[in-house]
């Protein structure tokens, strides 16, 4: 009898507090649902695990779900207050089985210590129709919900969708952010518009039926691969991949201008890539002096592409114009922010009573000579900011296999200004794949089986999967 009470002992609070946050952390990392734990199947386990363990119940789970949320948005946003460089956002909007939509939002930014970083911000469920104004309102939202300043977001990255398209234009327009259209889906068009010429749906079709066709599957297998291997380069998380894209632009112009095919439906999927390729992207090879190309900018400011051999050097000379204008705002930015630093201080300083007309004339030949002084030493730091432009543009450019984001940790010291300017570019992803990512994963949380989820929850679930502790 005491053998089976001291069997029967409940587990000790702490260690019963250790297996329900496993379990809670399973439930996360798996992103399964909270009604996984109601399962006969899985209660067995547990008991076969440990007997003495009672299991919680789904709504147990549910709250602990919703507290773990709050402290890791907390964290979050703690985490985004100390970033000092600006942010990128890759936003998309995707459909559930269940027709249910979703606004997925990312956050892109370069640490202190030049690694890659990405923060889930929202898988936002929608209730209302995706017109252009209600994606810039939900993403407005969104930023507002992190206590993230409009001007501290440089861009967004998204799909070719018109209503997106069209809610990042009236974001531009309002708060200044770039519309960076994702390369992925832009390859993928191209690509998809190349294989819809007419001889060569044609010529696909007889090929399933005839031997000597094969030749131009053969063809096409060699003509996509330069462009499956870019997109696969362009969907990275941990590198610099928007600056890339110019020079890999150039890459896949020359291959389908150097490629040669016998086929005549061949021949004509390289000329249709070839021709997709300068109508979308034939931008990158120019820059305008009415708007800034972040692309475009942040190639440059990759120590791998600086000398800009993807455009003409009247070009290039123009886009190291608009890295000095940058610079020199960078720095009269941080002039204003110091200055402001100094008034507050002084501002909170007591009094120390009136003075003297003498003190007082005296005070005015001191403030007149260190105004004199002040404008002399932001004069020497412009100078410097200019100085540091020509020198990074002079220098021969990195080998195309090292990291720049690792150059930029060992040279930061020698361009303080300018790489401020890269940590700001250089977060820049190329494609949205990140929001994409976010609903290939939320999609194993919304099928029948797991109906009973709110949006909220699915929400929270993929919220805590993405930013795990």
């Amino acid at each position: 009898m005491d053998q089976y009470l001291q069997r029967k002992r409940p587990v000790p609070l702490q260690q019963a507090t250790a297996l329900t946050n496993s379990i809670l952390t399973m439930l996360v990392k798996d992103m399964r649902p909270m009604s996984m734990v109601d399962g006969e199947g899985f209660r067995e386990m547990i008991r076969q695990f440990n007997p003495e363990y009672i299991l919680p119940s789904r709504t147990h789970f549910t709250h602990l779900m919703e507290k773990k949320y709050e402290a890791t948005l907390l964290k979050v946003k703690e985490t985004i207050k100390e970033v000092k460089s600006a942010l990128t956002l890759t936003a998309d909007v995707w459909t559930s089985r269940a027709t249910e939509a979703y606004l997925g939002v990312s956050c892109h930014f370069i640490s202190e210590d030049w690694e890659m970083k990405t923060l889930n911000l929202a898988t936002m469920p929608l209730e209302e129709r995706h017109s252009g104004v209600n994606i810039m309102t939900w993403l407005e939202e969104v930023i507002a919900k992190y206590d993230i300043l409009p001007t501290k977001i440089k861009a967004v990255v998204h799909d070719n969708g018109s209503n997106i398209v069209a809610a990042m234009r009236m974001l531009e327009e309002k708060h200044g952010w770039a519309s960076v259209r994702c390369s992925g889906h832009t390859l993928q068009l191209i690509v998809n518009n190349a294989l819809k010429e007419p001889s060569i749906s044609r010529a696909v079709g007889a090929a399933r039926h005839l031997p000597d066709q094969w030749v131009l599957l053969e063809e096409l297998t060699q003509g996509l691969q330069p462009f499956q291997c870019a997109t696969v380069y362009l969907s990275g998380q941990e590198y610099a991949t928007a600056s890339c894209l110019p020079q890999l632009v150039k890459g896949l112009q020359r291959s389908t201008q150097q490629t040669r095919f016998e086929t005549g439906a061949g021949k004509a999927f390289l000329a249709s890539a070839e021709k997709g390729i300068n109508e979308r992207w034939g931008c990158l090879n120019t820059i305008s002096a009415e708007k800034e190309n972040p692309i475009v900018l942040s190639a440059s400011l990759d120590p791998r592409f600086r000398k800009l051999k993807f455009m003409g050097a009247e070009d290039g000379t123009r886009v190291q114009g608009t890295i000095e204008v940058l610079a020199i705002k960078e720095v009269r930015g941080s002039e204003i922010q110091g200055c402001e630093r100094v008034q507050q201080q002084r501002v909170s300083v007591p009094g120390r009573g009136d003075k003297s007309a003498l003190d007082n004339l005296l005070q005015s030949d001191t403030d007149s000579l260190s105004e004199e002084e002040d404008e002399s030493h932001e004069d020497q730091k412009l100078q410097m900011a200019r100085s540091e432009v020509q020198m990074y543009f002079a220098e021969p450019a990195i080998h195309k296999k090292d990291d720049p984001l690792r150059w930029w940790r060992e040279n930061k010291g020698r361009f303080p200004v300018l790489s401020k300017l890269a940590r700001s570019f250089l977060c820049i992803p190329a494609t949205s794949t990140p929001s994409e990512r976010i609903f290939s994963v939320a999609g194993n949380i919304c099928s029948q089986k797991r109906a009973s989820l709110s949006g909220d929850h699915v929400e929270m679930l993929t919220f805590l999967h993405f930013n795990p502790e």
